[in-house]
């Protein structure tokens, strides 16, 4: 319709009677030509052989009245832009591709925001460091005016806030010697640990680190006990003494158990067991082994 002249004169009774469709057209005075600048023509017939002539006219009619060609189409919206080109961009290898890119970008954005997320965490961190570093220098100074409760309450609030606490030998004091000069290297691995809360060291750090001390010539050495546990000791332990004190706490209360003893001294279990048994190696004890348990003896013979 927009082809055709938009004046346009049609004999209805002709199309009934004949079945043909004569259209009469007059040359647009407002339009631009169409596909031809000019023509010797101005009518356009068509013929029905099979019916239809009625509906075809009673169409064009129709469309006639409405005059689509007079209504301006409207403008794309930018939200039509947009969709068109992004769908323009989505199609292909280049759609493709803007995807990946597309993808790429999103990551980088992601990946940037996360460190400097984690450069400000970083920087408050170390700003609780500093303080936490500051109250316990002066728990240290004002050591003697805190109760052990209180000082473990303070180290278990940094353990908590993942703080380092470094271990030193003024913040460790000297718990080696509360257990009379010996000590497991699992205890000893336990207590390390537990002391430096996230700046953990592994076993096998632990037990290279014991080979070497005394070449080192430390106060502390491995030894090997007979059972085969690792242990710290003291270099200057004596063993012939601590045997006689044994055998003094034993004959004290006439009979004695691992667990008893080493209630009674403060050391491992395991570690009481290793020196009854070496006090009776020795001939100072003896020993009864029942089904109340093992338990040592005076040697008397």
């Amino acid at each position: 319709m927009k082809i055709i002249s938009r004046s346009i004169e049609i004999d209805p009774e002709e199309c009934i009677a004949q079945a043909r469709l004569i259209c009469t057209l007059s040359k647009s005075q407002t339009k631009r030509p169409g596909p031809f600048a000019s023509s010797t023509h101005d009518e356009i017939q068509f013929e029905f052989r099979d019916g239809g002539c009625n509906e075809f006219f009673r169409l064009i009619q129709e469309e006639l009245a409405k005059k689509r060609w007079s209504v301006q189409p409207a403008k794309p919206t930018t939200t039509m832009n947009a969709a068109m080109s992004d769908r323009s961009h989505r199609t292909g290898i280049s759609g493709i591709e803007n995807h990946l890119q597309h993808q790429l970008n999103v990551q980088h954005q992601s990946i940037s925001g996360a460190f400097q997320d984690l450069n400000n965490l970083m920087q408050q961190a170390k700003d609780m460091v500093n303080i936490s570093k500051t109250i316990a220098n002066k728990i240290q100074e004002q050591r003697s005016d805190l109760t052990s409760d209180e000082t473990i309450r303070f180290r278990s609030y940094l353990l908590s806030l993942g703080i380092d606490n470094p271990v030193t030998k003024e913040s460790a004091g000297s718990q080696y010697h509360d257990t009379n000069g010996i000590m497991t290297l699992s205890d000893a691995f336990c207590r390390i640990n537990r002391a430096r809360g996230y700046e953990l060291i592994s076993p096998e750090d632990l037990l290279n680190a014991a080979v070497h001390m005394e070449q080192l010539n430390l106060p502390v050495r491995l030894r090997v006990l007979s059972s085969g546990i690792k242990s710290f000791e003291l270099t200057n332990h004596n063993e012939e003494k601590d045997l006689k004190e044994i055998t003094n706490q034993v004959e004290s209360a006439k009979s004695m158990s691992a667990d008893q003893l080493a209630n009674l001294i403060g050391i491992p279990v395991i570690v009481a067991r290793e020196r009854l048994i070496a006090a009776e190696t020795n001939g100072l004890l003896c020993r009864d082994d029942s089904i109340e348990g093992l338990r040592f003896y005076p040697n008397l013979f």
